[in-house]
């Protein structure tokens, strides 16, 4: 169950479970860590021109350049890249194609193939989203292609009227100056809008699959969906959407540039440019959307691999005490690296094919320039000029640029986003909490009665729960029908909850009183029979609480707003008054990721002072009692249950095996998911057939339990007589103690390093690839490919200067092909090489982080956030790894 408080919308016939953010929504985005209001953002009031020329970022620039930035200096998130608005935009995109997909449905006949291959499709409702909201950039694009190509043209006149001394240089000099500022604005402009677009749907793709993680079954079956995926989501595959943002039009405007070329070409040389085009068009295009193919599914394999590898980390991460108690270090450790060694495997593969679409970027304009300018001497007997040469070389390289760059990186980045986006939707069509509960066996009688009596605040009528039912069903008939599979968890369970009334919920272990607190909070769906609520709020304290990484009144609070009386009647209540005079920072003491730093009876307060902060209607309480000693215990049960919660009118469910309170409360006896008897403990016990024998036994032990307990929990309640019975000097030794520790749980802000990245780092990255000398080879190898590439340009430049009868010389043509294939295999070694030292640097570094985490001592895992661990091992080894 979350352990969140929950809250519901009153209603007779249905009830929609809603949780409250902890963050408010309206004011998340413009705080800062501090609390403090950010700057406005610059973009928002900065004029036509500041935006054209890039103006508004100055100030910040500036600051940037006299000191070091910090978060305060931040401006505010505007509206359109809050993580609220793009949520909301977000999940209205799949709202809307799962209604579609339905309509559809609808008006299919019911023996229609289609209704089984109909599905709602993401990938359909974003590629609609992004042309319908990026229309802008369509006529930048065009006007791109258009400047680029009189460019081309522009420059081969340029060169021209320097050969024939004419004026008309000026002319076509102002041509190339004006198309490089349309090309210079364009190309910026553009990538700002698409980029921003993609980053509003990675930011509306992050916050949608933490919602959806809320409303997943907590309860989850075998095939629950594993935490290490949902990291590898949110970290890994939302990060596809950018570069798909900045490269998909590339997919219309590439082939429409391509064509005009193919038109200007052939006025200008005839067929012979026809030739090198066919080359480029039916060779190496058709190479790409291979290559593309290829990708999509290493992506696919090295992302499953990845989740595999996530998960056992989580796993690690949150054992860590239990994995070192045990030596299991160098066990984790090698399964750790075996699953990483098959990753890189599936990685090495996707990098050879990232080489050979490199090398082929590199080179195919020399390939194309070379096959037009032999097919144009030795076949249409054509002549070579400077002014034909340059023309047509700048004409190739908008070929290669269109082509082999922006149209692959579009086939690429969109065959990734594709299987991104196919594990998004997978995980969005995840079955969730089954929200609406159908009242079939409800009848109107029934409901007047309820009506009636304005004291019933939940009524269970004939309710049947299956465990695993939720994650075979996507609605309530489904779960009705499909239970065959399940574990019954609840069997025929009626009962009404009244206002103002303590219900203590009793049985053996195993006997379904969680299932009954589940079915009431609502994270165990209906499979038969009814639940009638009528309440406006739900708090729930569960037997082990979460706690986030926070301070202690942030724990309580949760979003809520601060009243200063009932906060303090709220602490004192739970005992938590002794606890907050030990610590330095008081309620503003961190209390570590999952709240290390408390005692499990620490955490066990915080979790129930945070359920009666929230001054719910209705409170459930799973076991709370059982983590603390008797003295706290009697504590809790009077001052707060009764007190703050009885005495108030609340409504309070408590599953307890501390008999001792039940006193004259309404107990239920739950056995084998069945309620056996309703009444006073004494009636149960005499109304259970001799099955509550282990009742009196379990008190018993309960109480003898909670005095044995004090060595797991005090509560620091005696802490005051145990301090009267040591010296000052041990009472000293202990504060000293306690604030050591508290100022290493307050020092959680990551590391930084100001200024430039040393030259340490880059040396260490370069013994991570095998070694300085490794690297000066490498530098060797690009200088080398570069030389041969300006020595190929050089050697088709002097061909173009000879006569008319020396231009078809085999040694000229022998240099100029020579060179050309050199360039080719050089930047397809280079490529390769580059590739398979930088995955190698790539795993080391893995490696040895690792090593370094696992043998970490349990204060590095206390005072860093899980989160921000395992960030390193999926964020920043995938970043690594795409290098």
């Amino acid at each position: 169950m979350s352990p969140q408080g929950l809250t519901s919308e009153k209603n007779s016939t249905e009830v929609k479970i809603e949780r409250e953010p902890i963050v408010d929504a309206t004011h998340g985005d413009s705080l800062n860590a501090g609390g403090n209001v950010r700057p406005q953002n610059s973009f928002e009031t900065a004029s036509f021109f500041s935006k054209l020329f890039f103006m508004w970022p100055h100030q910040l620039m500036k600051e940037g350049m006299l000191r070091t930035l910090t978060e305060i200096d931040l401006p505010n998130v505007m509206e359109t890249e809050a993580s609220v608005t793009n949520r909301n935009y977000f999940e209205k995109l799949w709202q809307d194609e799962v209604h579609r997909v339905e309509e559809l449905r609808k008006n299919l006949p019911p023996n229609s193939k289609k209704l089984k291959t109909l599905r709602p499709s993401l990938h359909w409702a974003l590629a609609k989203d992004f042309f319908k909201t990026t229309w802008v950039i369509q006529p930048l694009m065009f006007a791109n292609c258009t400047a680029r190509i009189v460019m081309s043209l522009a420059l081969g006149y340029l060169i021209e009227s320097f050969e024939k001394m004419s004026n008309d240089g000026y002319i076509w000099a102002g041509v190339l100056i004006f198309c490089n500022l349309i090309v210079l604005f364009e190309h910026h402009h553009v990538f700002l809008i698409t980029w921003r677009k993609g980053m509003q749907i990675r930011i509306g793709a992050v916050a949608s699959i933490f919602a959806k993680t809320l409303r997943l079954n907590s309860i989850g079956g075998s095939d629950a969906v594993p935490s290490g995926k949902i990291m590898n989501l949110v970290s890994n595959d939302v990060e596809r959407f950018i570069p798909t943002a900045l490269f998909i039009s590339y997919l219309i405007w590439a082939p429409l540039s391509a064509i005009a070329i193919l038109i200007i070409g052939m006025y200008l040389i005839g067929p012979a440019f026809a030739c090198g085009f066919g080359l480029l068009i039916f060779v190496t295009t058709p190479m790409q959307f291979y290559l593309s193919r290829r990708f999509a599914i290493l992506r696919s394999r090295v992302a499953t691999i990845t989740d595999t590898r996530m998960t056992l980390v989580s796993q690690t991460i949150v054992g860590v005490r239990v994995m070192k108690m045990s030596g299991w270090e160098k066990e984790f450790e090698k399964r750790i690296a075996d699953i990483r060694k098959m990753e890189v495997k599936q990685i090495h593969k996707a990098n050879g094919l990232k080489a050979l679409n490199e090398a082929l970027f590199f080179s195919v304009n020399i390939l194309v320039s070379i096959v037009v300018f032999l097919c144009y001497v030795f076949f249409f007997d054509g002549i070579l000029n400077t002014r034909l040469v340059f023309t047509i070389f700048s004409l190739t390289n908008i070929l290669q640029l269109e082509l082999t760059k922006h149209l692959s990186f579009g086939v690429m980045s969109g065959a990734e986003c594709w299987v991104s986006i196919r594990r998004i939707q997978q995980f969005f069509e995840e079955p969730e909490l089954i929200e609406k509960q159908v009242m079939n066996t409800t009848s109107s009688s029934n409901l007047s009665s309820i009506e009636m009596d304005r004291d019933i605040i939940i009524r269970l009528s004939n309710v049947t729960c299956y465990w695993d039912v939720n994650r075979h069903a996507n609605s309530a008939d489904e779960c009705m029908e499909d239970t065959t599979r399940s574990t019954m968890a609840l069997e025929d369970v009626s009962v009404d909850l009244k206002v103002g009334e303590l219900i203590c919920v009793v049985g053996s272990v195993g006997s379904g009183k969680s299932a009954l607190l589940s079915s009431i909070v609502g994270e165990l769906s209906v499979s038969k029979g009814s639940i009638f609520r009528s309440y406006d709020s739900l708090a729930y304290a569960s037997q082990d609480p979460w706690i986030m990484n926070g301070n202690i009144k942030e724990n309580i609070l949760m979003g809520k707003e601060m009243d200063p009386q009932y906060y303090d009647q709220v602490i004192k209540a739970c005992g938590l008054t002794q606890d907050f005079a030990q610590f330095m920072h008081g309620d503003e003491t961190m209390v570590g990721d999952r709240g290390v730093q408390c005692s499990g009876g620490q955490r066990a307060r915080l979790g129930l002072a945070r359920a009666l902060y929230r001054d719910a209607d209705i409170i459930v309480l799973d076991d709370p009692l059982s983590a603390v000693d008797s003295r706290v215990g009697r504590l809790i049960f009077y001052s707060a249950i009764m007190d703050l919660m009885v005495k108030k009118g609340k409504c309070v469910v408590l599953a307890t095996h501390q008999h001792q309170y039940i006193g004259n409360s309404r107990c239920i006896f739950m056995c084998n998911g069945k309620i056996r008897n309703i009444g006073s403990f004494s009636e149960c016990v005499e109304l259970s057939d001799g099955n509550l024998h282990f009742v009196s036994h379990n008190a018993d032990d309960s109480s003898e339990g909670s005095n044995g307990n004090d060595e797991k929990d005090s509560g620091d309640l005696m802490k005051k007589e145990i301090a009267k019975n040591i010296n000052s000097e041990d009472v000293a030794k202990h504060m000293d103690n306690d604030a050591s520790k508290q100022n290493i749980t307050d020092n959680q802000e990551e590391t930084k390093f100001n200024g430039v990245v040393s030259r340490a780092t880059f040396f260490r990255y370069g013994r991570a690839m095998g070694g300085i000398g490794i690297c000066i080879c490498l530098l060797v190898l690009f200088a080398i490919t570069q030389a041969l590439m300006l020595g190929n340009v050089v050697a088709i430049g002097r061909w173009s200067e000879l006569e008319a009868e020396q231009q078809k010389s085999r040694t000229i043509i022998l240099v100029v092909v020579g060179l050309g294939g050199a360039v080719i295999l050089s930047s397809l070694f280079r490529s390769l090489a580059c590739f398979a030292l930088t995955i190698r640097a790539s795993k080391r570094l893995h490696d040895a982080m690792t090593e370094s985490v696992l043998r970490a001592k349990i204060v590095f895992f206390d005072t860093n956030p899980s989160g921000r661990i395992l960030n390193r091992f999926s964020a920043d080894v995938g970043s690594n790894d795409d290098l």
